[in-house]
């Protein structure tokens, strides 16, 4: 079997908007502060005159590392979704994780100031580890790693910080909800039946390689 390792992204015009929205926004709030303010997420705020920032927080970042791991991220696995997709769809896991993210972030506390795309690179992550599961990826550019694996961990530490609080002010629950948002739409799980024939279809292929 050939070893298929990610060493580097697929860039598309959908990802260059993308990034490139995601960065003129950075800059906007470097020379105005109020940007924050307009479109940042703060869950005790949102109703009924701001809910336009349930999607326009996932495009603004509070440092040049906080966007920079982002938007590498997004080079890296969104190029590959994109093509594999296409553009409607692929467009709409990124903004229906990005969304989903920032309705879970109102469970947060009130007055919490909500900024980062990471809620729509995790619906992406999840997405990719179910398309490509196989796919190795090499962690902190060192570690081969499996895709699914790499993104079970980083949902498994977002899940621990949501139940036990902490996390250095990151806010996990944003990043599970992009998650939730991007296992429901790559399964059609809002389709129990056909999900369920292809988890039995899956398991038996399983088996029939076990027995081989």
């Amino acid at each position: 079997m050939n070893r298929q390792i990610r060493l580097g992204g697929t860039w598309t015009p959908t990802i260059g908007w993308l990034i490139g929205a995601n960065v003129a926004l950075f800059l906007a709030q470097a020379f105005n502060p109020l940007v924050t303010a307009w479109l940042g997420l703060v869950p005790g705020a949102v109703w009924p005159y701001r809910l336009h920032t349930l999607l326009t927080y996932a495009f603004l970042h509070g440092s040049v590392g906080h966007i920079f791991f982002n938007m590498l991220t997004l080079y890296f696995f969104g190029g590959d979704l994109d093509l594999f997709l296409g553009r409607k769809r692929f467009l709409t896991l990124y903004f229906g994780s990005a969304l989903a993210g920032g309705f879970a972030a109102l469970l947060l506390p009130a007055n919490t100031m909500i900024i980062g795309a990471s809620g729509a690179i995790y619906g992406l992550l999840v997405a990719y580890a179910v398309y490509f599961p196989q796919t190795e990826v090499l962690l902190w550019f060192v570690l081969p790693m499996k895709m699914w694996v790499l993104v079970a961990l980083w949902v498994g530490i977002s899940l621990f910080y949501s139940v036990f609080g902490a996390g250095g002010g990151i806010a996990h629950l944003a990043h599970l909800g992009g998650a939730v948002f991007g296992l429901a739409y790559t399964l059609r799980l809002w389709r129990p039946i056909p999900v369920i024939k292809d988890l039995r279809y899956r398991w038996r292929r399983r088996r029939f390689k076990r027995i081989q």
